[in-house]
């Protein structure tokens, strides 16, 4: 029988309040765009300068799949078997489970219109033993092909130290992609894929938005920020455009857009490879995208009001608890008196989802939560004040890592 109060949630520290240190200025977004048929630079700002990758990440997953696939070491519909870690990735999943399989055709469509980091993980796995080899394949393919300031630590995209790109190179890496496999181009241009019953759209913004977009990949995490690898054409034109560091979805598709508008009139400059990475470290974007301020309310870290609290509701389907935990809350707004409800990350394993009811008093909490579980043990859990601060300091860190 699980207890009331968990003794693991019982035992979480009281922290201290310390003075927040002063907040550094968010540096301007790193940008470029290059004609894509010569790969001339038309226009680029901080180009050079180190940045974490996120999701553009798996633009290179994507080429070494491409890659395996033309050298005759795998098939588009070659099964690809589902590990426990892989199934257990955060972030943008398709919600793969350990021990079945997905094709790699499908898998890589997934990357590309779900960028999901479940199926990045399955492809690396496959086609090298382990995400580790796979990650260091993934580097000596980019010093292959000239991106000299990139480094990768996984496949997916999720923040590490030293997994770190330039703008310069990951516009190295979309213009390999169109050159080396152009039979396989169109996939980028996908609006949607087929999964189960469900038809899922794509997160690429840009796609849908820009006339004559043929796509290419998106990436976000707090430390990122807003990422985009953009390829459109117009006129007999083609161009690719990489933004890296905006503070808003909005941001980055207004700069792609306008750096391709720039493109198509502009006359091209010198070739990509001429350009120069900087050596510096990449800087962190979180507190300007993940606090509330630059990312937007979805992107921002809830801020549980103080009290107690009560869960709910807890599943894989994030939709199904926010349903669960609305109606919960219809019911029980009175005997609570108050509260507000919040979805956040459940720890440990396979992603899952709690909903809470917070901001409640102790006198309030506790009965409520202890009527509900007269039916099922599992109706209800009571989380002290110490708890609902590790639950806050668990969605901020899963924000912090979760690519998309």
């Amino acid at each position: 029988m699980r207890p009331l109060l968990s003794p693991l949630l019982l035992a979480l520290p009281v922290l201290a309040v310390l003075a927040a240190p002063a907040r550094a200025e968010t540096p301007p977004p790193a940008t470029i765009v290059v004609d894509a048929a010569s790969g001339a630079v038309i226009e680029d700002k901080q180009a050079g300068q180190p940045r974490h990758p996120a999701s553009l990440t798996k633009m290179m997953t994507i080429y070494l799949g491409f890659q395996a696939v033309e050298q005759g070491r795998a098939k588009m519909d070659t099964p690809i078997t589902v590990s426990d870690k892989a199934a257990g990735q955060g972030g943008s999943t398709l919600g793969l489970r350990s021990g079945t399989t997905i094709a790699l055709g499908e898998a890589l469509r997934a990357l590309v219109v779900r960028s999901a980091n479940d199926a990045a993980v399955a492809i690396a796995e496959h086609l090298a033993g382990s995400e580790e080899e796979f990650a260091r394949q993934m580097t000596q393919q980019a010093a292959r092909l000239g991106m000299n300031a990139t480094r990768f630590h996984n496949a997916t995209g999720l923040t590490a130290p030293g997994h770190v790109t330039t703008a310069r190179d990951m516009a190295v890496l979309a213009l390999a992609l169109r050159r080396d496999f152009p039979q396989h181009w169109r996939l980028f241009a996908a609006t949607s894929m087929r999964w189960g019953k469900n038809v899922l759209p794509t997160v690429n913004g840009f796609v849908a938005s820009y006339p004559g977009a043929e796509g290419l990949k998106t990436g976000f995490t707090c430390p990122a920020g807003y990422n985009l690898a953009a390829a459109a054409q117009r006129d007999g034109r083609a161009a690719i455009a990489v933004i890296m560091g905006a503070t808003a979805k909005d941001q980055r598709l207004a700069l792609a857009s306008g750096l391709m508008n720039k493109a198509f009139k502009a006359p091209p400059g010198p070739p990509l490879l001429q350009l120069a990475n900087l050596a510096s470290a990449p800087p962190d974007l979180s507190a300007a995208v993940c606090d509330g301020r630059g990312g937007g309310e979805e992107n921002a870290t809830p801020r549980l009001p103080k009290g107690w609290a009560i869960e709910v509701a807890v599943g894989f389907d994030r939709a199904q608890v926010k349903r669960q935990l609305g109606q919960k809350m219809a019911e029980l707004r009175r005997a609570l008196g108050g509260g507000s409800a919040f979805v956040l990350v459940r720890p440990g394993g396979a992603l899952r989802y709690r909903g809470l009811i917070a901001g409640l008093a102790e006198d309030k909490a506790i009965p409520v939560c202890l009527k509900l579980r007269q039916d099922d043990e599992n109706n209800c859990l009571v989380l002290p004040p110490p708890a609902v601060e590790g639950a806050m300091e668990t969605e901020r860190r899963w924000r912090m890592l979760s690519a998309r």
